[in-house]
């Protein structure tokens, strides 16, 4: 996975970092875990797809931390409405997986996605697809936000002493 990661970060780079002399940093490393959470854990490689995801993620992220209000307007109404909208998203690709796992084109290795569709429950029935997409949401709010929150920690540290990104950088030039 280090290879995948390390092609799409660099990819990431150069499109966030393309005629800018500043970026916005947790934004960025948002879209960098988001991404790397997406394509690594779930195997979604479209990214067209992945936009759509990554700002409905933002606004159900804003959700979980409000007050739980659901009237037109608020936070909360708008982040279950993206909610949805994941699921959405989501359910056909879920459609494609069990027809490849059908027919044996992926593994209940291959990612994350095909785990949950070779799980069984008690009555050895393969789980239901709003728990394959909960556990979606879930799995993305803990892999991705998390992360993002400590890359932009760490680049803040780094831009603050001297002294660290040097030696970062020795490290990354000589090894």
């Amino acid at each position: 996975y280090i290879k995948r990661m390390d092609g799409l970060i660099k990819t990431m780079l150069l499109k966030e970092t393309e005629n800018k002399d500043t970026i916005k940093v947790v934004v960025t490393m948002k879209k960098f875990t988001f991404t790397i959470a997406s394509s690594i854990l779930f195997g979604i490689e479209d990214e067209r797809i992945r936009e759509v995801l990554f700002d409905d993620f933002s606004l159900a992220f804003k959700a979980v931390w409000s007050l739980p209000v659901n009237f037109p307007g608020t936070v909360y109404w708008k982040g279950l409405r993206a909610r949805s909208r994941i699921a959405n998203q989501i359910l056909p690709i879920l459609e494609q997986r069990k027809e490849a796992f059908s027919k044996g084109k992926l593994s209940p290795t291959s990612d994350v996605f095909s785990s949950l569709l070779a799980l069984r429950d008690e009555n050895e029935e393969p789980v239901s697809d709003d728990l394959i997409v909960d556990n979606y949401v879930t799995l993305m709010v803990a892999s991705h936000d998390t992360s993002a929150i400590l890359l932009s920690l760490m680049i803040w540290k780094l831009s603050r002493d001297s002294e660290i990104y040097n030696k970062v950088l020795e490290g990354i030039i000589f090894h």
